[in-house]
């Protein structure tokens, strides 16, 4: 068995030692709460432009930071993290590409950089050319009016392969949306991942919300084991995790409302 949170950041804010340890926490109550007893852990990052901590982290291989060895693996674009217990955590490369259509493209795997503001079906073709998996992610308001009709005719389109992603900051009372369930309609499934924000707190998030696959993972390739399983798959896989609460949900959006302007 093998447990994915598809939309890793690491943020400047995050102490990495007590990242990884927080996410090996969720790891093991998700797999717990299933009844796993033997499984694979995975966190895929999906940094932005000028951002590359997969990049810092593995120049650091045979290095420990806190209780964490650093090591390398056969497929370039993955690190294998053990700490002192012996828990083994696979850290995937990957980017997170604004579109021309003020969309995200979360490129699984993805181990170099692509400038934003490029057509979403350029994005898609490209991740995909370079054996990486592009994801659509949901996100606040990211989904309705021009850009939901986007989503809606490139799932229909049927001629992109592609796949969709529900995030740990969707709160409880907010339903799935209905795109989802087309795309489950035309085989383009559901990747879910946590989605930590730039904050202090969110650092508990990375590892609890995710996908279950249901196999090995194959230590001396383990990127492309993970990638097989995904892309030759013809149903939707099980997924796990918490929705937002309430107050952290509207806490979250006006913070980040305010990062948003500190920026401009």
């Amino acid at each position: 068995m093998i447990l994915i949170d598809a939309h890793i950041h690491i943020h400047d804010c995050y102490n990495l030692n007590e990242f990884f340890r927080l996410a090996k926490t969720n790891f093991l109550n998700a797999a717990k709460k299933n009844n796993y007893s033997s499984y694979a852990s995975v966190l895929c990052l999906t940094e932005s432009q000028n951002i590359d901590y997969f990049g810092k982290l593995a120049k650091k291989a045979n290095d420990k930071i806190g209780v964490w060895q650093i090591g390398l693996t056969n497929s370039k674009n993955t690190i294998l993290l053990n700490d002192d217990s012996g828990f083994e955590l696979y850290l995937v490369a990957g980017r997170q590409i604004v579109t021309r259509e003020k969309l995200e493209v979360l490129a699984i795997g993805l181990n170099q950089g692509y400038e934003d503001g490029k057509p979403i079906t350029e994005v898609i073709n490209f991740v995909n050319k370079n054996n990486s998996i592009p994801i659509i992610p949901w996100g606040v308001g990211k989904w309705s009016g021009a850009r939901g009709e986007i989503v809606k005719n490139l799932i229909e389109n049927k001629k992109l392969k592609f796949y969709l992603g529900d995030n740990g900051n969707r709160p409880f009372f907010w339903d799935k949306d209905k795109l989802f369930d087309l795309g489950l309609k035309n085989k383009i499934f559901n990747l879910p991942g946590s989605d930590p924000l730039p904050f202090d707190n969110e650092i508990n998030k990375p590892g609890g919300f995710g996908f279950f696959l249901d196999a090995g993972i194959d230590k001396n390739k383990p990127f492309e084991s993970i990638y097989d399983l995904i892309i030759t798959s013809d149903q939707q896989f099980s997924t796990y995790g918490k929705l937002e609460s309430l107050f952290n949900f509207f806490k979250n959006q006006i913070s980040m409302q305010v990062v948003k302007r500190m920026r401009k």
